[in-house]
């Protein structure tokens, strides 16, 4: 069970935060040529964090259009672990993500209906470790990527509670991938695989992240209850890898104001 603390306070106070804290659970597919010429698919956790929150105090009796910048956090950590079809081999994964974006918003409706459109810039590594075969143990991807980021957002309300129907979508514009010199085994030595830096983006690397979540405020909590989905598909022309992955999310949402001129 998470706890969700709402603190509401003036708008005298300063920006209003928003934090999310979500687990998520689900599948994975995972394909490394360097590992194994087989697919493999399996289960995934993760923990993430995301935070909202306008750049500038918002006045809920003037709606001011130069106010409407604001930006994102997130901070995902997740663990994987993953069979091949034949049920053979295994491979277990880590993997750490992280991202900034700034963005403008549109909004119709009494406030009801919101659209938002902006960069947003992550990073990302993740690590992979093939169970039984010592010639290739380990194999990592690192990226850092110029993501376009759209979403929407429909609020509505009942009696004593309140809902709000989000959709946001991520996908990568331009950025930089790494592929480690990997270690020569036995069978590489006349052809190993060199650590490479090179500039990515749609016509090499391709990323898709997007998720469709339901905000669910109560009198005393409130909660997210959504999915998500993340497909990377990149590689060279003797090098393929692709990532697809399906989620359940559950998570807990909290309001709060920081008051900027008092001393600890």
């Amino acid at each position: 069970m998470l706890l969700c603390l709402v603190c509401p306070l003036g708008a005298s106070e300063g920006v209003e935060h928003t934090n999310i804290l979500k687990l998520r659970f689900g599948w994975n597919y995972q394909l490394d040529t360097y590992l194994s010429p087989m697919a493999y698919n399996g289960m995934q956790l993760s923990i993430g964090n995301e935070w909202w929150q306008p750049f500038r105090p918002q006045n809920d009796e003037q709606d001011n259009p130069s106010d409407r910048w604001a930006h994102v956090g997130r901070l995902d950590v997740r663990g994987v672990s993953q069979t091949n079809y034949a049920h053979t081999n295994r491979i277990y994964g880590f993997g750490i993500a992280g991202g900034w974006g700034a963005f403008y918003y549109w909004q119709w409706l009494d406030n009801r209906l919101k659209v938002l459109l902006g960069p947003y810039l992550e990073t990302e590594l993740y690590v992979r470790e093939l169970s039984s075969n010592v010639n290739k143990p380990l194999s990592v991807d690192i990226s850092a990527e110029i993501m376009a980021m759209t979403g929407l957002s429909w609020s509505f309300h009942g009696k004593k509670t309140s809902y709000r129907l989000n959709y946001l979508l991520r996908t990568n514009l331009i950025g930089f991938d790494y592929m480690p010199d990997y270690w020569q085994s036995y069978y590489e030595l006349s052809q190993g695989v060199q650590g490479t830096a090179r500039c990515s983006g749609h016509w090499n690397h391709h990323t898709i992240k997007h998720e469709l979540t339901l905000d669910m405020q109560f009198p005393h909590s409130t909660w997210r209850l959504g999915a998500e989905h993340e497909y990377v598909n990149y590689g060279t022309k003797d090098l393929h890898f692709v990532r697809n992955q399906v989620s359940l999310v559950v998570g807990c949402i909290w309001n709060y104001r920081i008051k900027a001129n008092n001393r600890l």
